[in-house]
C-alpha cells in the first residue's frame, strides 16, 4: 500500500478506478466508502498533517445516521467525542430546551475537533490496500479529448510533477476550491464570518447540548467538542473580516459577556485574554454544476450554506452515500456511457438529501438576525410538542421533509403575527404585514435555489 508520497514511490502515470482531489471530511469519506468497497482509489491532499480549524465540529444526528449506513462509524472512535441531544435556544437571557425527536434513546448527535476526525479518516484509508493517500498539489485536471481523465500533482518534497489517471475525478477541495470554475458556474456569497473561541474546564447551562443564544447582539453558539473544551462561534455578520486586535478584543467583552451564560463568563474572559481566537468566512453556495465527462464535484466545491445550524458534514455526507451507491452499482465502471449517467443522475436528484439543511440553515439565519422573527421562533418552539421536535428533525437532518420546514417557516412568521394584532395597535398591524413580508423575502430564494418540485413551485407562484 501507498500511503505517503515522500514513503514509496509513484509511477510517473499510475492508473484507478477513481482519484480524488481533497482529503477533507467529504473527500475522505467517499475514498473510504469506494475503498472499503474494493475499488482501487487515488486520493491526493497538499497537507495531511492536523489542520487547526473550527469548521466541521458539530456533526448532527443525521450525519451519524448515514457513517453507520456506510459502515464508516469507526470515524468517530478514539477522539474523545461528546455526544449532543439536542439544543437549548437562549433569547434575550430566556431558555428553551430543545432536544432531538427521541428513538429508543439512541438518537444524538456529536462534538468534536475537525482535525482529529479528520485524521481518524485518513488514518483508515491508510489501512485500506487499495487506497493510495498521497501528500502533494494538484496542479491540473487533465483532458483526453472531451473528459477529465485525471490530474496531475507536484508531490510533496519532489521536483518532478506525476500524473493520475482515472476512470472518474472527484473535485472535493473545499470552500476554496481552485477548481470549482472547471465544473459548475459557482455564486459564492459570503454572508459574514465566525469568531472561533475555546473554553476551557467550564461547564455550558445544559450538558451535552449545543447553544444558541440570540438577542440584540450577533448570534453565538456553542456545543462541546470534549471533555474539557467548549467551542464558541460568534458571528459577525457582513463581508468586513474582523481583526484579531485588542480593539477586537474589546469589543468581545463589551458585547458579548452579558449575554454569555453565568457559568461560562469567567473562561470567556480567560479565552478573549490569552487571544486564541480563529476566523473563517460563512459561506453560501448553491449547486450549479455542469456536466464534464469522467468527473464529478463533491462537498464544499459544490454547495455550501450557513454553518449557524451545523448541518455541512451531515450534508456532505449525505452526498457521499448517494454518490457512491450510484458508483458502486455500476458493473463495470470502464463504461463511460453508464459513470456520466450515474453522475448526471447524483445532480440531478441529490437535492433531496440535502435541500432541507441547507434551507434551514440560511433562513435560520436570516431570522435570527430580524427581532419580529427572533422573537416569533422562540416563542414557537417554546410551545414543545411537534412545534419544537419536528424543527429539531429538521435542523438534526433526521427528516428531509421539506413541506414539513416550508409549513413551520410560515407559522413561525404567522404565530408572530397574531400575537402583534392581539395588540390591536396600528403599529403592531404595520409590524404584523412587515414580519410577513420579511419572511417571503427570506424563503422565496432559497426554495428557489433547490429544484424546487411543482408543489414548491406552487408555494413560489402563491406567495408572490
Amino acid at each position: 500500500m501507498c500511503s505517503l508520497i515522500s514513503h514509496c514511490e509513484v509511477n510517473k502515470i499510475a492508473k484507478y478506478d477513481v482519484c480524488i482531489l481533497g482529503a477533507g471530511v467529504a473527500g475522505a469519506a467517499i475514498a473510504a466508502y469506494l475503498g472499503k468497497n474494493n475499488l482501487k482509489v487515488a486520493i491526493v491532499d497538499r497537507f495531511l498533517g492536523e489542520r487547526d480549524t473550527i469548521v466541521g465540529e458539530l456533526l448532527q444526528p443525521g450525519g451519524v445516521r448515514l457513517l453507520s449506513e456506510m459502515g464508516l462509524s469507526c470515524f468517530l472512535d478514539d477522539l474523545d467525542a461528546q455526544k449532543v441531544y439536542g439544543y437549548n435556544v437562549i433569547n434575550d437571557g430566556k431558555s428553551c430546551l430543545v432536544p432531538y425527536p427521541d428513538v429508543n434513546g439512541k438518537l444524538h448527535g456529536f462534538g468534536f475537533r475537525n482535525g482529529k476526525f479528520v485524521m481518524n479518516m485518513r488514518k483508515y484509508l491508510r489501512d485500506l490496500p487499495n487506497v493510495d493517500l498521497i501528500e502533494g498539489k494538484v496542479t491540473s485536471l487533465n483532458f483526453d479529448d472531451s473528459r477529465i481523465s485525471g490530474f496531475t500533482f507536484l508531490p510533496k518534497g519532489g521536483e518532478k510533477s506525476q500524473t493520475i489517471e482515472a476512470h472518474l475525478t472527484v473535485v472535493s477541495d473545499g470552500p476554496s476550491s481552485k477548481f470549482r470554475n472547471k465544473l459548475s458556474n459557482p455564486e459564492v456569497e459570503i454572508n459574514g464570518h465566525f469568531l472561533g473561541i475555546i473554553l476551557e474546564d467550564c461547564a455550558l447551562p445544559y450538558e451535552n447540548h449545543g447553544h444558541l443564544v440570540m438577542g440584540d447582539h450577533p448570534p453565538f453558539v456553542m456545543y462541546p467538542i470534549n471533555r474539557k473544551e467548549i467551542r464558541v462561534l460568534i458571528d459577525f455578520p457582513g463581508t468586513t473580516v474582523p481583526r484579531i486586535n485588542e480593539e477586537l478584543k474589546n469589543e468581545l467583552r463589551e458585547n458579548f459577556y452579558d449575554a454569555m451564560p453565568s457559568s461560562l463568563k469567567d473562561a470567556f474572559i480567560s479565552a478573549v485574554e490569552k487571544g486564541r481566537l480563529k476566523v473563517m468566512p460563512n459561506h453560501r453556495l448553491p449547486a450549479k454544476p455542469f456536466k464534464v465527462g469522467g468527473a464529478v464535484l463533491l462537498g464544499d466545491s459544490l454547495n455550501m450554506r450557513h454553518p449557524l445550524t451545523g448541518g455541512g458534514m451531515t450534508a456532505a455526507f449525505s452526498d457521499v452515500k448517494f454518490l457512491g451507491d450510484k458508483i458502486l452499482s455500476i458493473k463495470d465502471i470502464t463504461d463511460t456511457v453508464i459513470l456520466d449517467g450515474h453522475i448526471r443522475a447524483f445532480y440531478i436528484d441529490r437535492h433531496r438529501g440535502s435541500q432541507t439543511i441547507n434551507i434551514l440553515a440560511d433562513a435560520l439565519y436570516k431570522v435570527v438576525l430580524n427581532k419580529d422573527l427572533r422573537d416569533a421562533f422562540f416563542d414557537y418552539i417554546e410551545q414543545g410538542g411537534r412545534y419544537a421536535g419536528e424543527p429539531m428533525a429538521l435542523l438534526g437532518g433526521i427528516s428531509k421533509d421539506k413541506s414539513m420546514l416550508i409549513k413551520h417557516f410560515f407559522a413561525v412568521a404567522n404565530h408572530g403575527t397574531r400575537k402583534k394584532l392581539i395588540r390591536a395597535e396600528i403599529m403592531s398591524i404595520g409590524s404584523s404585514v412587515t414580519m410577513l413580508r420579511d419572511a417571503v423575502k427570506i424563503i422565496t430564494p432559497l426554495l428557489k435555489s433547490e429544484h424546487p418540485d411543482k408543489a414548491t413551485k406552487f408555494v413560489l407562484n402563491t406567495i408572490s
